[in-house]
């Protein structure tokens, strides 16, 4: 029954838009062919107050609450301009402009990069070369230093590519087509370097196949598989064939023979010899490693990532997140009847950086309460879901840019989170009954994922802080920020400023520490170089008593897990004995459900991948001279202790021996630059050397050239209404051969544009003009389009020129970055020139109509670019006009018409395509339809 009434109505629907297409006078599609603007939208919540400062090599542009990331920028940015111009081989140009926003969201609110109609030029866009680098902090100044490398390496290789000169650029965008690979995997080999992360998703690539069709990747894929084809010509070849590659291919405007005459490979021998490399490599890494075997989902679909599982403490309930291009759900799963339900969904597929930072998720002791923590509207709001009543309660947290994870405390009274103030990441504990918060550390060192552990008595967390002891609030960064990052534990009971170093691993990295069974806690570790869970437990032992009691504190870890690739998200439920995690395998993100084993933990070791082995052969931490050089030979013992003595929690001050178990590097020590009455603290020797923070100013608006055209085709630039001209064929006329020029300005942050454009006809007499303005700062965008067009009508009795001078004002208002309503006003003037062919057209005089007309639209665009005409997704625009002739009262014109489209990916660039179009005219002046023809035809 239900299936035959959803077959009349989708039949009754067919009907209706049948009838509504033909009941009228004409049918088919309105303005010209399928060139219907839509284009997405940029909705600010915030109102932003930039300024800047202004260095030698570079700028530093920030907001409320961003200087000192604006500062730590400056600094970095000059230590590594240089580096990254020896590798490069190739010198900065101009300055660099950093545009730094607080987080991804704030970013996700700019006007930058956003094309605010579509662009039907068949020819393309020149884009102009800037200068501009946008970067945001996510918590990690570890990726916050990634983006500054990628942004200085990125102005620096398109410099080299496309020149400085505006003539060079439009010469060069014309010849070079970059695959997506070669950019972007050369941006990440001078950025990132290579990590266990990378090492990884590499290693599934190749080992899965996924990889093979090269020059068909897109995405993450393609950026994974070029830094893995530069770090392995970098390796074989010698750092200085990378910049000779680049420099190679633009002289020969070739990637092929770019790589052919440095390397003396063709490419597709490269390309055999990069994988064969990988290959061998990676198949030896699976040797003795395995995965585990109960998948929750029924079917996992590529490109879509799953995240945080989180299971409540009966056991009986798994919350996740799955992230399919940015847009995501959150899911509650009943593991006991196979059902789901989506309790929260949002976001939009966009062609922009996907955010996984949220939803972040932790259930209740009681286990009947999930919160969880999502952004909207540039605002950070918990939500508190009830299992029983299946109903949401809110709460926004306002003093916090960010919340980077949360847990609840033992108690269930607080959340224990990890959130971002003045551009660092600190724990803080966080009060649901009252709002207020206690900050736990307040430093520039990055604190991530804490949890209670021994009941409420210790807070675990990751961190790559040099110290073991917080210090007081330091005025200064310092100088290197370590990249690992180390367990450290927190005594909450006693407020100790003084933190138990749990793990010391080099050349590794932990993270997500959580409770696990009889009093342990467990972490995920790359120490091996796949993400592996360990346990851990704390311990003491006497060492020593005499007027008091000394202990020697020691934490034990073992390895629980070996398997073949590594775990993105974990979580336990000690008192149901289960826990789920969530391992990348075979190109896809798979959670897996299983009990916690019983008995002792893995008696041995676990076996370095080929990159950890290199990784640990070759490498030294900066500044650090390692007191045990043969450490590294030794294989690694199964069990790992890590010692840490304390008396008292009373801080070392500089009278004592120095305790070598709780230190600091002496070129990094704490020193008090402030005096005795003013304590400011810093790490001596963190100062960049000639380093001064200039004065701040205030941002102008300064328009800068950002993008031109030039074009040689048979169309309009604006398309609008043509007057009626007489009954001769063609009625409707496009202009013919002509010659667009079209040039585009904007200010540094992309909210005021200007655009002019000129196409000339072959006869200097269909010329056609265009000029606009835009006013995108806030969210109400507003727009002033000027416009002037000559078209002219040859019959066998007259030649007639129709010139037409149009004005619009335009006003947007986005409810989404996908939906908006849109309204225009304009004004129109239409003169009818008859040329004086004879004595009769002589006396034929020009005619004036002037007419007014409002417009109302709904613009909906969910589509994602795939390449050149190619979409995915869906778009619609509804939209209703209305003229209003001024000489003649009873003169009107009402236009009614939607336009319906869905894009289907079959493959590559294979893509169905459905379009519904409906359009019709009434009042006293009707449109003429015409049916059938192509976009840009000669008429």
């Amino acid at each position: 029954m239900k299936g035959i009434l959803s077959h009349r109505v989708i039949s009754s629907v067919i009907v209706m838009m049948m009838m509504l297409c033909f009941s009228f006078e004409a049918g088919a599609q309105f303005y010209n062919g399928s060139q219907l603007s839509f284009g997405k939208n940029r909705v600010q919540y915030k109102d932003f107050l930039w300024t800047f400062y202004s260095f030698d090599r570079f700028d530093t542009y920030f907001y409320r609450n961003g200087q000192e990331l604006a500062q730590y920028t400056a600094r970095y940015a000059q230590k590594y301009i240089g580096e990254i111009e020896l590798k490069l081989e190739s010198t900065l140009d101009d300055k660099i402009q950093f545009i730094i926003f607080n987080n991804l969201s704030d970013l996700k609110q700019s006007n930058i990069g956003l094309m605010q109609d579509e662009q039907y030029n068949t020819g393309g866009i020149t884009h102009i070369i800037g200068k501009k680098v946008f970067i945001y902090f996510d918590g990690s100044h570890t990726r916050f230093e990634e983006q500054i490398r990628a942004g200085i390496s990125s102005i620096i290789f398109k410099q080299m590519m496309f020149g400085q000169r505006l003539g060079s650029q439009i010469k060069n965008n014309t010849l070079y087509t970059m695959p997506a690979w070669y950019e972007d995997g050369l941006m990440a080999w001078l950025s990132e370097g290579w990590d266990t992360d990378v090492d990884n998703r590499v290693r599934d690539g190749i080992l899965s196949g996924k990889y093979d069709k090269f020059n068909h990747l897109t995405g993450v894929d393609a950026l994974d598989a070029g830094h893995s084809l530069w770090k392995f010509v970098a390796d074989n070849f010698g750092s200085s064939a990378v910049p000779n590659v680049v420099h190679m291919t633009k002289v020969t405007r070739s990637v092929e023979n770019g790589f052919l005459y440095v390397v003396g490979l063709s490419f597709t021998n490269l390309i055999l010899e990069w994988k064969r490399y990988y290959m061998e490599k990676y198949s030896a890494d699976e040797s003795g490693r395995y995965l585990p075997s109960v998948v929750v989902q029924k079917k996992v679909k590529d490109n879509q990532v799953y995240l945080r599982p989180a299971l409540n403490p009966d056991g009986n309930s798994l919350a996740y997140v799955n992230n399919d291009m940015g847009r995501y759900k959150l899911y509650v799963k009943d593991l006991v009847s196979g059902k789901r339900r989506c309790i929260w969904r949002g976001g939009y597929k966009l062609d922009e950086k996907t955010d996984y930072s949220y939803p972040l998720l932790d259930w209740h002791p009681m286990g009947d309460i999930l919160a969880f923590i999502v952004e909207r509207k540039g605002e950070v709001h918990l939500f508190f879901y009830s299992r029983e009543t299946k109903k949401l309660n809110k709460m926004i947290l306002y003093n916090f840019e960010k919340i980077t994870s949360m847990a609840y405390t033992p108690d269930g009274r607080k959340l224990l989170v990890s959130a971002v103030q003045k551009g660092q990441s600190d724990i803080f504990l966080f009060n649901i009954s009252s709002g207020s918060h206690e900050q736990i550390t307040n430093d520039i060192f990055d604190d991530l994922h804490p949890r209670f552990v021994q009941n409420g008595r210790m807070i675990v967390f990751s961190s790559n802080r040099i110290s073991d002891t917080l210090p007081p609030p330091m005025a200064e960064p310092p100088e290197v920020i370590p990249h690992n990052y180390d367990l450290f534990a927190y005594n909450y009971n006693s407020r100790s400023q003084v933190l138990r170093r749990v793990t010391s691993t080099r050349f590794a990295n932990e993270r997500f520490p959580m409770p696990y069974t009889d009093g342990l806690f467990t972490y995920l570790s790359d120490n091996n170089g796949i993400y592996n869970r360990y346990v851990d437990r704390f311990d003491s032992a006497i060492i020593a008593v005499d007027t008091t009691i000394h202990y020697r504190y020691f934490t034990e870890s073992v390895p629980v897990t070996n398997y073949s690739r590594y775990i993105n998200f974990h979580d336990v439920s000690p008192e149901s004995m289960q826990l789920a995690q969530v391992v990348y395998d075979d190109h896809l993100y798979k959670i897996y459900l299983e009990d916690i084993p019983p008995g002792p933990p893995l008696a041995e070791s676990l076996v370095n991948t080929a990159y950890m082995t290199q990784l640990q052969g070759t490498l030294t931490a900066p500044g650090v001279t390692p007191s045990e050089p043969e450490e590294q030979e030794r294989p690694q013992p199964a069990r790992q202790r890590f010692f840490n003595v304390y008396e008292s929690d009373t801080l070392y001050d500089g009278g004592q021996e120095i305790d070598i178990d709780n230190y600091v590097f002496e070129r990094q020590a704490y020193v008090n630059v402030g005096g005795e009455e003013q304590a400011v603290w810093r790490l001596e020797g963190d100062s960049v050397p000639g380093f001064v923070v200039p004065k701040k100013r205030n941002y102008r608006v300064e328009y800068s050239m950002n993008q031109f055209v030039t074009q040689i085709d048979f169309n309009f630039i604006n398309m609008t209404y043509q007057p009626f001209a007489g009954g001769g064929s063609p009625i409707f006329l496009n202009p013919g051969f002509n010659a667009l020029f079209k040039i585009g300005m904007t200010d540094l942050l992309e909210d005021y544009r200007l655009v002019g454009g000129v196409r000339l006809n072959i006869n200097l007499i269909n010329n056609e003009y265009i000029f606009s303005y835009s006013n995108l700062k806030r969210r109400m965008d507003k727009e002033i389009v000027l416009h002037r067009v000559t078209v002219e009508n040859v019959s066998g009795y007259e030649i007639v020129r129709n010139h037409s001078h149009e004005a619009y004002f335009v006003l947007k208002w986005p409810f989404s970055p996908v939906f908006a309503v849109k309204g225009t006003a304009s004004y129109r003037n239409d003169a009818r020139v008859v040329l004086a062919t004879d004595v009769n057209a002589l006396k034929e005089r020009t005619v004036y109509t002037n007419w007014g007309g409002l417009k109302g639209e709904l613009v909906y665009d969910n589509t994602r670019s795939l390449g050149l005409n190619l979409y995915d997704g869906t778009r619609f625009k509804v939209f209703a006009e209305y003229y209003q002739q001024i000489e003649r009262g009873n003169q009107q014109l009402i236009v009614l018409g939607a336009d319906f489209r869905h894009y289907i990916k079959i493959h590559r660039s294979f893509i169905w395509a459905n379009r519904i179009a409906l359009s019709t005219s009434m009042g006293h002046n009707k449109l003429i339809y015409y049916m059938g023809g192509v976009d840009n035809w000669l008429a």
